[in-house]
């Protein structure tokens, strides 16, 4: 809908809006004159009276079901909006909550290669500059030898099955 389309339909809702409130408030105006009328014709027979408060209980529900249906109307419409709103900010918070975990994961896919990379060219330095010397552990001393930095990245990259996490 273009902006024409959206004015015209706005006006078009604001006239039906205040023609719909000028027959409920019309229907109040007969109301209150029904009840003063009543309140004037109040001494009179009982059959006559009985009568006219069953007229009276009629007009009375179909009035305040004309207002209770306006005023509901109008609550509806307001929650109507402030559903559509909220409905909106969360798609938008969902939509930014998706971008951000697509950068999580493109970030943790680039660590995990990182690590692989710095694990594989650890074990190639290691087998290159000590063949035969084997890990000692991380209780090892440094005058006796050195620590295997391969198999310790790759403990940390895949731990034994016998071992707990």
């Amino acid at each position: 809908m273009n902006e024409a389309e959206l004015t015209a339909a706005a006006a078009d809702e604001a006239a039906r809006w205040r023609r719909q409130f000028g027959v409920t408030l019309a229907m109040l105006v007969a109301f209150a004159a029904l009840v003063v009328a009543m309140i004037w014709l109040a001494r009179t027979d009982d059959a006559v009276w009985q009568r006219r408060v069953y007229i009276f209980g009629a007009v009375e529900a179909i009035v305040f079901t004309a207002v209770g249906w306006l005023f509901g109307r109008e609550v509806n419409r307001s929650a109507v909006t402030t559903a559509r709103a909220d409905a909106e900010a969360a798609r938008q918070e969902a939509s930014d909550a998706r971008a951000e975990a697509g950068e999580e994961k493109a970030r943790a896919s680039r660590v995990d290669s990182t690590l692989k990379a710095v694990c594989a060219a650890t074990r190639a330095a290691t087998a290159r500059e000590q063949p035969g010397i084997s890990d000692r552990g991380a209780g090892a001393s440094r005058s006796g030898g050195s620590l295997d930095l391969g198999a310790f990245l790759q403990e940390l990259l895949d731990p034994p099955a016998d071992r707990p996490d």
